[in-house]
């Protein structure tokens, strides 16, 4: 089964590359570095490395407290992470530096995943949420490293796909040494493509134990002097191209109440921005981008530069999360919560079902499906401080419920290793 899933890859792999070429016409980033995409070069030299996989941004963002945990762990150690994105390999830059080493991971063909992991010769491999590589997961298991994968989720969906897999997720799966999952649905589902009880435990969601950045309190002041003062500010958060129509119709309703109120819009992707520009222009918006605005009191500041999101939610006083009026499942809304922003978001959550099931009971995140329900719903918030302080305390006691997934993976990780592998 495995060497049919090979010969498909190897078919499909002209269509690959060129779809990632057309994807650099955006984004360069995926043009660059093409020698990783075949397990060469990018790898630490020297044997005992720690490597971790995210796949993108919201991984690598959720992967934070567990690599600086690990860094702190084994001082020693060099540590390797992986992503599959240019945004993805620049936020491991802008979080860690050097610290870490940072590639690309391979394409999941046989002599690239066999190349890669002798070349990398790691001690722990951990890999993030969902990514099963049937050759990956092989050559890993071949050489005896023990593989973990840890803040796992399994939609329904995800796993009717893999159950028509059979045989080839089932001997997949047999390679990793523990799955450490969100929640017990997730392990329900594991367990139903054949993991065994004991590999598979419930830890949490390691995204509740995300900590806001040391100097949040330094940058907000300074974003705040730079945005004209005090004015009404909602950030559309990790927006997807189809949904900043919708915004900015809501943001046209908005003006109408509130004259001096400020978008700041962050799309997923920075390199959508320019593009977004030409589109406020249509709408008459006047608008500027981030890395050349000054203090214009502009009705629309599009935030053209990665990692901002966190300094935006600390200046505004309402965030919609992206990607969940469009149907991309939706992204992360614990760190607004964490920085004291009230949360709205469209329809679309699957991607964070279980945050936004805990949300809603809460009483403490608003769906909205229309532009005038998003405007009505900002209105309320900056005409009611009480009820938008409401709102607020409301989710971050259902995040301060929810921590301590971080401290459950290392422990799994202590509990699942043999002893000689525990120092660094």
């Amino acid at each position: 089964m495995r060497a049919l899933y090979s010969l498909l890859l190897y078919l499909l792999l002209p269509a690959v590359l060129l779809r990632l070429w057309f994807r650099g016409g955006r984004d360069p980033g995926y043009r660059l570095h093409r020698a990783e995409r075949f397990g060469r070069n990018g790898v630490p030299r020297g044997s005992g490395v720690i490597w971790l996989h995210a796949v993108s941004v919201g991984e690598v963002r959720a992967a934070e407290p567990l690599i600086r945990a690990l860094r702190a762990r084994h001082p020693g150690v060099a540590m390797l992470v992986t992503v599959m994105t240019p945004t993805g390999r620049r936020t491991v830059r802008q979080l860690f530096g050097d610290n870490v080493h940072c590639c690309y991971l391979p394409y999941d063909l046989p002599g690239a995943t066999r190349h890669f992991v002798a070349a990398l010769q790691p001690s722990l491999a951990i890999f993030m949420e969902v990514e099963l590589w049937p050759n990956l997961y092989a050559a890993v298991a071949a050489r005896g490293v023990p593989l973990y994968l840890v803040n796992a989720r399994l939609s329904q969906a995800s796993w009717r796909g893999y159950r028509y897999l059979g045989s080839l997720m089932r001997r997949t799966l047999s390679c990793v040494r523990h799955i450490a999952v969100q929640t017990e649905g997730d392990r329900m589902r594991f367990m139903q493509l054949g993991v065994p009880p004991a590999v598979v435990s419930v830890t949490g969601n390691l995204k509740y134990d995300v900590e806001l950045p040391a100097d949040m309190a330094l940058r907000a002041a300074q974003l705040r002097a730079r945005l004209a003062g005090r004015r009404p500010v909602w950030v559309a958060a990790s927006t997807h191209e189809g949904e900043e129509a919708a915004l900015l119709a809501a943001h046209a309703e908005l003006l109408q109440q509130h004259p001096h109120a400020l978008l700041l819009l962050v799309p997923r992707h920075p390199e959508r921005a320019a593009a977004l520009a030409r589109q406020c222009g249509s709408l008459h918006f006047d608008c500027r981008l981030f890395s050349a605005a000054s203090g214009d009191a502009v009705p629309v500041l599009l935030v053209d530069q990665l990692g901002l999101l966190v300094y935006c939610y600390a200046v505004a006083d309402a965030a919609f999360i992206g990607g969940s009026l469009v149907d991309r499942g939706g992204h992360n809304p614990i760190e607004a919560l964490l920085a004291g922003v009230p949360v709205i978001s469209g329809p679309h959550t699957a991607n964070f079902a279980d945050v936004y099931r805990q949300l809603r009971e809460a009483g403490a995140v608003q769906l909205v499906t229309a532009p005038a329900r998003l405007a009505a719903q900002l209105c309320s918030w900056f005409s009611e401080p009480a009820a938008r302080a409401r709102d607020v305390a409301a989710g971050q006691r259902v995040v301060e419920a929810n921590r301590g997934a971080l401290a459950r993976v290392l422990a799994v990780l202590d509990q699942q290793r043999p002893a000689e592998n525990r120092t660094g």
